[in-house]
């Protein structure tokens, strides 16, 4: 049997359901490990083992922009609804006597976690350690913290705020002035929601709530394909293996993904929602969350556009102070995971090299680079590094401190005015116009 037979049997099997077994075993830590969730893994969270890069030749790093998704939280307030509608479902399901309820209480949802505390704290020391150079000359020039010198700005809810002043005690803890730990206050600021088109711009589009929220039937037609495609046959497993009556609606499997996932992340635990599931049915409800990503904001063409407002802002802080007009050395920004998702649209990065379609082999899921849970999880980071070299200034696009290679660019160290010219006319977009918000424009 040739090498190519061998793999094609392999992916076979892959293929294949392993629901012969009523309940499973899972090992968080693996599971955290292998990216099925939207967990950052504890070896890259709380590391400090942190090497300082090392930069171009003849350049320095004059600027950090920094986007940030916000830390852990608790489950929003649909997940919370869809677990309190299988805790009912479940409750006369012998293998789930012990934990089918809810035990998440909706007054907490989209709250930060201690974990989600604690992950931005330590994503402000690696930065301190990453960027070492850069934050010492900033630290012996000013002398002290500066508002207009670093800049936080957060997203208007709880969750982002916090992990703002979480990321800045990780950044400034010990040179400040209170107490004996010498904490220093920050200045965070932020903008109405509804009027921030910086961070919460998916939101305040109209067109791209219209065409990919609430009127989008290529999605529609997808996530018909794939519930009957792959999760449906969990569905119908699950309600063989347990007795359940009506059948459990395939839809709910990916719910019962997101119980197994807050399962773990709060109290470190696969023997409750995790048991009912495969890897493999793992794997597939994980999928199906990038789809409804993907299908939302990814793929819809309003998305090349929508971060205008981002990279707006962002250009022009650059060009203020390479032109001796601005002091800022560092913008440090805490979003939400769709803001990413726009960032990275626009620009035209981080794409996968086939679009997530209903269809895709296991095999093919498994080879997926960009996934939320791979990429865009929590407390991940986007770097835009600022050089200024003997030649002409620079700008590098860091994920998660790995290098990505902006599309038109010659190398990862992207000429300034290049970077520029591939944004073109979504500099000075008009976000209220190109959105068709009404009377805003």
């Amino acid at each position: 049997m040739s090498s190519e037979d061998i793999m094609k049997k392999y992916e076979a099997l892959c293929e294949k359901d392993d629901g012969f077994s009523k309940l499973y075993q899972h090992d968080p830590e693996y599971l955290i490990s292998k990216h099925y969730f939207i967990i950052e893994p504890a070896e890259t969270a709380f590391t400090l083992d942190v090497k300082p890069i090392s930069y171009p030749d003849k350049c320095e790093l004059k600027q950090l922009h920094l986007l940030t998704r916000h830390g852990s939280r608790y489950p929003d307030a649909p997940d919370i609804l869809a677990f309190d509608r299988l805790a009912k479902i479940f409750a006369n399901v012998s293998v789930a006597k012990n934990w089918y309820k809810n035990p998440f209480p909706m007054e907490r949802n989209y709250q930060l976690i201690p974990r989600g505390e604690i992950e931005p704290y330590y994503d402000g020391k690696q930065s301190i350690l990453r960027y070492n150079k850069f934050w010492k000359h900033y630290k012996k020039i000013t002398g002290r913290y500066d508002p207009e010198v670093v800049k936080f700005q957060a997203g208007a809810y709880a969750r982002c705020g916090a992990s703002a002043m979480a990321f800045s005690e990780g950044l400034f803890n010990g040179d400040g002035p209170l107490d004996t730990c010498k904490n220093q206050p920050v200045y965070i600021w932020s903008l109405p929601a509804d009027e921030d088109n910086i961070i919460e711009m998916h939101d305040n589009c109209l067109l791209a709530n219209e065409t990919a929220s609430n009127n989008n039937p290529e999605f529609d037609e997808q996530k018909y394909i794939y519930g009957n495609k792959s999760l449906k046959p969990i569905a119908d497993r699950m309600s063989n293996d347990y007795g359940i009556y009506p059948p459990l609606d395939p839809y709910l499997v990916p719910s019962i993904f997101n119980a197994c996932q807050f399962w773990v992340l709060l109290f470190n635990r696969t023997d409750t929602w995790c048991s009912l599931l495969s890897e493999n049915d793992i794997i597939r409800s994980m999928y199906y969350i990038d789809m409804n990503i993907y299908y939302r904001s990814l793929s819809n063409p309003i998305n090349d556009r929508l971060g205008c407002v981002y990279y707006t802002q962002l250009v022009n802080s650059v060009d203020d102070y390479l032109n001796g007009k601005s002091i800022m050395v560092a913008d440090l920004k805490n979003g939400h995971g769709h803001t990413m998702s726009a960032v990275f649209a626009t620009l035209g990065v981080a794409r996968n090299p086939y679009p997530l379609t209903a269809n895709l082999t296991l095999s093919q899921i498994k080879r997926l680079k960009y996934t939320v849970g791979k990429s865009t999880y929590w407390s991940s980071t986007i770097y835009f590094e600022i050089y200024t070299c003997s030649d002409s200034p620079k700008v590098r696009l860091v994920l998660n401190f790995e290098p990505l290679l902006i599309p038109g660019c010659e190398s990862e160290y992207c000429e300034w005015s290049t970077f520029k010219e591939i944004l073109g006319d979504k500099i000075g977009c008009d976000f209220d116009k190109m959105c068709k918000n009404p009377k805003k424009h």
